[in-house]
């Protein structure tokens, strides 16, 4: 019997053209959010971000976001308040500070309070995560549950043939691990099981997420 697809490359150009072009969603490729990359990512909701493009290479950073997103416009937060659990060491927290201060993202007001300088709050948005193989899928179930430190669904993709089986002998634990799985062959793209929300990813991992996708565009403008 002919396989499906040769190359996983060849997995990957059929299910972004069947499952994303054809309803014309922008997906992403290799998402550099963690080591290793994610093989697919989507954004679904609003992408836009306010920010310059030294503004986001500088909100990539863990702490530089932990911090920005602890802070907020219309409340100012002191600085000793902002400190406590972020679990950053004080110098790492006042280069942080004077980073985001020196970029225009925050300022100190007269009481020695910061606040956000730029109108900006968190977008909803849900971001899905696909891990696409030939055949191996250990290591796609094990890519997939580290994925959900970074974005709100993870995914398998593998060709159809191979994902039928795949549900059929691993059904239960990928529905335990909230992970879902598709199938993919030359004309369409299904999902056989669907994935479920995670709700363990930290708040300032999705916006990294975000600006990951935003620098991403931005270069390819």
């Amino acid at each position: 019997m002919e396989k499906l697809f040769r190359y996983e490359k060849d997995l990957v150009d059929t299910f972004i053209t069947n499952y994303f072009d054809k309803k014309n969603k922008i997906s992403l490729r290799e998402l550099p959010i963690r080591w290793g990359n994610i093989d697919i990512a989507f954004i679904l909701g609003n992408k836009k971000v306010p920010f310059n493009s030294k503004q986001i290479e500088a909100l990539l950073k863990p702490s530089n976001a932990k911090i920005f997103m602890k802070i907020k416009k219309n409340r100012p937060i002191s600085e000793k308040t902002l400190f406590n659990d972020l679990g950053i060491s004080k110098n790492t927290f006042f280069n942080c500070i004077h980073t985001l201060i020196s970029l225009n993202l925050i300022i100190k007001d007269e009481k020695d309070n910061y606040i956000r300088n730029i109108d900006y709050e968190f977008p909803k948005v849900k971001i899905f995560g696909y891990e696409a193989k030939l055949t191996d899928y250990n290591k796609a179930f094990y890519q997939a549950c580290i994925n959900k430190n970074y974005v709100d669904y993870s995914y398998i993709v593998f060709p159809m043939d191979a994902a039928i089986k795949i549900k059929e002998i691993h059904s239960d634990i990928l529905e335990e691990n909230n992970i879902g799985l598709i199938g993919v062959d030359r004309k369409k793209s299904k999902i056989l099981i669907k994935a479920t929300k995670n709700q363990n990813i930290k708040s300032y991992i999705k916006f990294i997420t975000l600006m990951q996708y935003a620098e991403i565009k931005e270069s390819t403008i």
